[in-house]
């Protein structure tokens, strides 16, 4: 839906062992299943050999990958056939065999859902993890940071979106400019604040459309800083099936309040680019899962493809923290 966004930074050698630590396997191209949740010690032991693996969410999982799950844990797995599959306590599944142990009725998927987590699967990367840990050591001084938050660089399920930035010091007011490229400025408004929701006044934005919105930061006496951002507005019909598929989502994993649906649908927002809904659902699975590093690493890698690198950066690092944790 949109570019990509890149950065090229390089990175030094401690800094890629601490990704390597944080991501200690890269991700399949084409994974059979993918972890979905995780509670507790659960380990995967490789088709290929070796010892076996913590499980975190977002493992790719291939054909002939043992999943254990020990006392007093448990998983959900997501399948490519469009299945989701709970995993209880002291059960075992080869991946491509039958579940040893208690296992949860497995419920379907559309199979775009699938294709869009994996996706976002794959899109994880060391790399990603590189350059935001690079920008926080030798980027640009948080004063030059991007100010504006959201949205930016992503595609959107709402008409009528909130508009949030940070603070420039010495500003007494922002005032927010949205435009598209057929009709010039559609609506300007100033706010003390630092973020406004869609003016009830102002008519919805058109589905399909291409926007760009600036804030300018303003004192009593001159403009201290101006910026803007780029986003869309999914089609009706796209955003239509968007939305069932997140009810599809809460519905086979449980429930919204718990963590295996808050990451697939944070995964299957940011595979299609919609990366300010998605910062939303990993956002709360930081909070369902908050020991857990992948969270954390899930909405780092969403903030750097949207340029939020300090952001990001502060995610990872929370992430590896919580990876050196005992």
């Amino acid at each position: 839906m949109l570019r990509p966004f890149r950065a090229a930074v390089l990175a030094c050698a401690t800094i890629a062992f601490a990704m390597a630590v944080l991501v200690p396997t890269a991700a399949l191209a084409d994974p059979v299943a993918v972890i979905a949740a995780v509670k507790g010690k659960v380990d995967v032991t490789s088709s290929r050999g070796g010892v076996p693996q913590r499980a975190v969410f977002g493992r790719a999982l291939e054909r002939g990958d043992l999943v254990a799950v020990a006392p007093g844990g448990a998983a959900t797995l997501f399948f490519n056939d469009g299945n989701v599959i709970d995993l209880a306590e002291k059960s075992t599944l080869k991946i491509g065999g039958r579940v040893a142990g208690k296992s949860g009725g497995a419920t379907g998927l559309p199979g775009e859902v699938y294709a869009s987590v994996a996706k976002f699967v794959a899109g994880g990367s060391r790399e990603t993890g590189l350059v935001a840990l690079s920008e926080l050591r030798s980027g640009p001084a948080e004063q030059d940071a991007p100010f504006l938050i959201g949205p930016r660089k992503t595609a959107l399920i709402a008409d009528r979106p909130v508009f949030a930035w940070r603070a420039v010091p010495g500003a007494t007011r922002y005032r927010i400019t949205v435009s598209s490229a057929d009709q010039g400025e559609l609506w300007s408004q100033e706010v003390a604040g630092l973020s406004l929701p869609f003016p009830k006044e102002s008519a919805a934005l058109v589905a399909g459309g291409e926007y760009l919105w600036e804030v300018e930061a303003l004192s009593d006496l001159k403009s201290l800083r101006r910026e803007s951002s780029v986003f869309q507005v999914l089609a009706a019909a796209q955003a239509a099936a968007v939305r069932a598929n997140l009810d599809r989502i809460r519905d086979s994993a449980g429930g919204f309040e718990n963590a295996a649906a808050r990451y697939l649908a944070g995964s299957y927002l940011s595979g299609l680019g919609l990366f300010q809904d998605a910062t939303e659902h990993f956002g709360e699975l930081c909070k369902l899962s908050p020991t857990s590093p992948a969270p954390h690493e899930a909405l780092g890698t969403v903030y750097t493809k949207v340029g939020l690198m300090d952001l990001a950066a502060a995610e990872f690092q929370q992430a590896l923290a919580l990876t050196r944790e005992p």
